[in-house]
């Protein structure tokens, strides 16, 4: 029986520990060959070199406190929409630990935003996001969040400065 309950448990570790990576899952459950996605992960060693190379004390600072970032996207609008209805799918199906702390509904984009808090020390923050060109753009964060920090790395990503 002890045997049976370490096989078990070391079957369904992986499992548990794959649960909390949305990026992951949604790449196993919901990519399709034929609907392209572009996936980048930035790990906590690049996340460290962002925070050595930059002036902004305040980028320094969020760099330094995040453990990663992992981005999906897709250009193609039709792949888009489909992809949107997935991640939301997927997160309200799988992810019922995350809180929904924004949604909009714009003309032409959409946005959602989930948060899962584990204390004052770490975060994780799933965007989902299909903007006014219908492209998506699906965001994780992990780690002890500044969202003031984070509101101002984002306005600079998508006003087009480059981060040093």
């Amino acid at each position: 029986m002890r045997i049976a309950m370490v096989m078990l448990f070391s079957l369904l570790l992986p499992t548990a520990l794959l649960a909390d990576n949305f990026v992951s899952v949604f790449m196993e459950r919901c990519a399709e060959e034929e609907r392209l996605l572009n996936n980048v992960n930035i790990g906590k060693a690049m996340l460290d070199r962002m925070a050595a190379n930059t002036d902004d004390e305040e980028l320094k600072n969020t760099f330094k406190e995040l453990n990663s970032i992992r981005i999906i996207s897709s250009d193609n609008v039709e792949d888009s929409k489909y992809y949107f209805k997935k991640a939301n799918e997927l997160i309200k199906e799988s992810f019922r630990d995350y809180e929904e702390v924004v949604s909009l509904s714009e003309i032409g984009s959409k946005i959602s935003v989930w948060v899962k808090r584990q204390g004052e020390e770490k975060q994780d923050l799933i965007l989902i996001l299909l903007d006014s060109d219908r492209k998506l753009s699906i965001i994780t964060v992990s780690g002890k969040i500044n969202f003031d920090s984070i509101s101002k790395l984002s306005g600079s990503l998508r006003d087009g400065q480059q981060l040093p």
